[in-house]
C-alpha cells in the first residue's frame, strides 16, 4: 500500500469513528430525554442480581514469564497473575410490555439498556437500521450476545467460541434440560458453518435460533449471561465447553504428530516457504489455511503433540489439545497478545514464543495486522534445542 492510500484510509477510518461516536452520543442523549438510561456492566450485574441462577467466581492463575526464543532473548511476557472476572447466568422476568430485544441483541427493560457484554456502543446502529423485523413470541428467550459483527473488533472464530459458545454452554448447564431445549435463542448471528456446528454440538436445534436483526421477539422470561474477561475467559466456561465438545467427537486412533498451522490472512508468515522447508526436516505436517469442519479442527489439535503457528484465531483450537502438548507461537515484534499463553497454561500445555528482531516501545496492539518474519537460522537453533533437551520434557512427539 502506497503512503497516499494509507493516509486516505486512515483519514476515512478516523472520520467514520468520529461519526459513530457523534451518533452514539446523540442517540444516548435522545434516549435519556425519554427517561431511559444506559447501564454499564457493573450496574447491569446489580440490576439483575435478584434473578441470578448461576455464578462462577473469578479465577487467579499465576502465569510464568516467557522469553523470546530468538537471539535477543527478551521477555515477551513477564510473570504475572491472570485474574478472570466472575460470570453469571440470570433468568429475568418482567412485564413483557416493558421489555424487548434490540437488533444488536441487547435487552431493554423498564427504561434501562442492559450491558451484559463489553459495552452498549452498538446501540447507535439501531438508529440507522429501521427495517421491519418479523415478530415472534416465546415463553423463554436466551439472549447470549449483544454486539454487531464488524470483522475487526468482533466477529472472528475466537469471539464466537470463547464468548458465545462458552456462554451458551454455561447457560445450558444452568437451565433444566427441557427449558434449554424449548427456548428461543436470538442474537446477531455470525452466519458461519462453524457457528451452526457448535450450536449443534451444544444440542441446539436450527429452529430454535433466530437472528435478532431480523426477528423481534416478545417473551415472558429472558436468560442472560455476561462474557467476563476477553483475554482471560473464566475457567469454568473453558472447561465446560471443552468437556461438552470432546464428549461428542471421538478421539483419533492415529499416532500423535507435529503440525505447523499456516495462516493466509493478516499476520501471515512472510517467508513461509523457507519456514515450511525447515519444519519438514523435523517431520512437521503442514496444515494449510483452508476451511475445515469443527470436527476436523478438533481432531487435528487433539492429535497434535507439537504445534507451531503464527498468532491467529486457529489457535483457539488449543481447547482440544491433550495435556503436555507443546506450542510454539510465532509473533511479529509489534504484536504480542497473551491470551493463547493463558489458555495453554490453563490446559497444562507447554508454551513458548518467538519473534524476530526487537520489540518497539509503546502500544503493542498497534501492530494488529503486521505480517511476521521468521529467521530460519534462529528457529532452527530453537528447534534443535527443544528436540534434544529431553530433561526439560520438550519432546512430545510419539
Amino acid at each position: 500500500m502506497n503512503p497516499m492510500t494509507h493516509w486516505l484510509n486512515s483519514v476515512v477510518k478516523k472520520s467514520a469513528n468520529i461519526a459513530r461516536w457523534g451518533l452514539g452520543m446523540a442517540g444516548r442523549w435522545w434516549y435519556r430525554l425519554r427517561g431511559r438510561g444506559f447501564l454499564d456492566k457493573q450496574q447491569t450485574t446489580v440490576f439483575l442480581h435478584p434473578y441470578q441462577i448461576r455464578i462462577h467466581p473469578e479465577n487467579r492463575l499465576l502465569l510464568p514469564g516467557v522469553v523470546n526464543l530468538g537471539v535477543n532473548s527478551a521477555s515477551i511476557f513477564p510473570g504475572e497473575e491472570a485474574i478472570t472476572e466472575p460470570v453469571h447466568v440470570w433468568r429475568y422476568s418482567s412485564n413483557p410490555a416493558h421489555s424487548r430485544q434490540l437488533p444488536y441483541g441487547v435487552i431493554v427493560t423498564n427504561r434501562a439498556v442492559l450491558c451484559t457484554d463489553s459495552n452498549t456502543d452498538d446501540f447507535y446502529q439501531n438508529l440507522l437500521n429501521r427495517g421491519k423485523r418479523e415478530t415472534f413470541q416465546t415463553k423463554l428467550l436466551i439472549a447470549p450476545w449483544s454486539h454487531y459483527l464488524d470483522g475487526a473488533v468482533w466477529g472472528g472464530y475466537y469471539d464466537f467460541v470463547m464468548l458465545v459458545a462458552g456462554k451458551l454452554c454455561r447457560i445450558k448447564n444452568a437451565l433444566p434440560d427441557a427449558d434449554f431445549r424449548d427456548a428461543r435463542i436470538a442474537y446477531p448471528l455470525f452466519n458461519t458453518l462453524y457457528e451452526r456446528e457448535y450450536l449443534a454440538l451444544l444440542g441446539i436445534q436450527p429452529e430454535q435460533v433466530v437472528d435478532s436483526r431480523k426477528a423481534d421477539i416478545t417473551f415472558d422470561e429472558c436468560v442472560l449471561a455476561d462474557i467476563g474477561h476477553w483475554f482471560y475467559p473464566n475457567v469454568a466456561d473453558i472447561l465446560a465447553l471443552r468437556k461438552q465438545v470432546l464428549a461428542q467427537i471421538p478421539a483419533a486412533t492415529l499416532p500423535r504428530n507435529r503440525i505447523y498451522v499456516s495462516r493466509s490472512s493478516r499476520r501471515r508468515i512472510i517467508n513461509e516457504a523457507e519456514l515450511i522447508s525447515l519444519l519438514k526436516k523435523y517431520d512437521f505436517e503442514i496444515m494449510q489455511d483452508t476451511p475445515r469442519s469443527v470436527a476436523e479442527q478438533v481432531a487435528i489439535y487433539r492429535r497434535a503433540s507439537f504445534i507451531i503457528g503464527p498468532h491467529g484465531a486457529s489457535l483457539t483450537n488449543l481447547l482440544w489439545c491433550e495435556p503436555d502438548t507443546q506450542l510454539l507461537e510465532l509473533f511479529s515484534a509489534t504484536y504480542t497478545p497473551g491470551f493463547f499463553r493463558y489458555l495453554a497454561h490453563l490446559l497444562n500445555l507447554r508454551y513458548s514464543a518467538y519473534y524476530s528482531g526487537t520489540a518497539p516501545s509503546g502500544d503493542w496492539a498497534k501492530g494488529l495486522t503486521d505480517d511476521i518474519f521468521v529467521s530460519i537460522p534462529e528457529l532452527e537453533r530453537c528447534l534443535d534445542q527443544m528436540m534434544t533437551n529431553r530433561e526439560q520434557g520438550w519432546i512430545t512427539n510419539a
